[in-house]
């Protein structure tokens, strides 16, 4: 790996991220949003050192599929007492026979700053539904634009597949992207094909550590450079563009050299 890369990324619980994220951010721009989709409380509550690093609010939006027995409640009761540990700290009962809540205690993220969104289920149904509308009353309480700087995606059985293509579709563009793949990205064709959607849509892959991949939003949108409505027997409108393209650069180096 380039050294300027690995001066750039590091790794947080054994996922990947920014060394310095205020500088990729800028420390002086306005709230932060961190939203977070999950089907494990556990999951979430190492997302808590991600929001410290941002200085961001974290919105957790559980997924209650059907093979999870957990419930929104439960993450709720779960968010509530991570936010009562970060209020007390090490004062808080019991916390020195609890490595889980040592840890919560232990980050320096404040308790205003935990939400709980919407149940993640919610966004995928119906089709044509854009997400804006589940997450608008969290934007309001937040008092913030409609904005995810960092989306993190932690799920089962390929699920994440769905949640990518659905906030791609709702018009989001978080600046960060962190998902868990279930997985291969070259073996499993459904994943490869969601991995290409998402950088075909302006998204680089700059980190990838075992299913853990970081993307960051670059604006380089290909969808932008060639039409879906060109026929005549074009297999592929991108490398079309491409090879367009490269013969005019060829033709207009032929022009400068005569």
């Amino acid at each position: 790996m380039d050294s300027r890369i690995q001066d750039t990324f590091t790794v947080l619980n054994g996922r990947p991220f920014l060394k310095d994220p205020l500088t990729f951010f800028k420390i002086n721009q306005k709230q932060r949003t961190f939203l977070t989709i999950t089907d494990s409380v556990s999951v979430w509550q190492e997302d808590l050192l991600l929001g410290e690093r941002m200085l961001s609010d974290v919105v957790v939006c559980p997924f209650i599929s059907s093979e999870e027995p957990t419930s929104l409640e439960t993450h709720r009761t779960e968010l509530e007492l991570a936010k009562n540990v970060l209020k007390q700290r090490m004062k808080y009962p019991g916390i020195k026979e609890s490595p889980v809540l040592e840890k919560i205690a232990k980050t320096w993220i404040l308790p205003t700053k935990l939400h709980l969104g919407p149940e993640a289920s919610t966004f995928l149904s119906p089709a044509e539904s854009s997400i804006s509308t589940y997450l608008e009353p969290i934007f309001t309480v937040l008092k913030s634009d409609p904005m995810i700087h960092l989306l993190k995606l932690e799920v089962k059985d390929g699920q994440e597949r769905q949640f990518l293509y659905k906030f791609l579709d709702s018009g989001y563009r978080p600046s960060i992207i962190l998902v868990k793949w279930s997985h291969d990205l070259d073996d499993h064709i459904p994943t490869a094909y969601c991995a290409g959607h998402l950088i075909n849509t302006g998204y680089t892959l700059v980190q990838l550590i075992d299913q853990y991949a970081m993307y960051i939003f670059t604006e380089e949108t290909l969808y932008d450079i060639c039409s879906m409505k060109t026929t005549g027997g074009v297999k592929n409108p991108f490398i079309t563009e491409i090879l367009n393209s490269i013969t005019l650069d060829t033709d207009m180096k032929q022009i400068n050299t005569e």
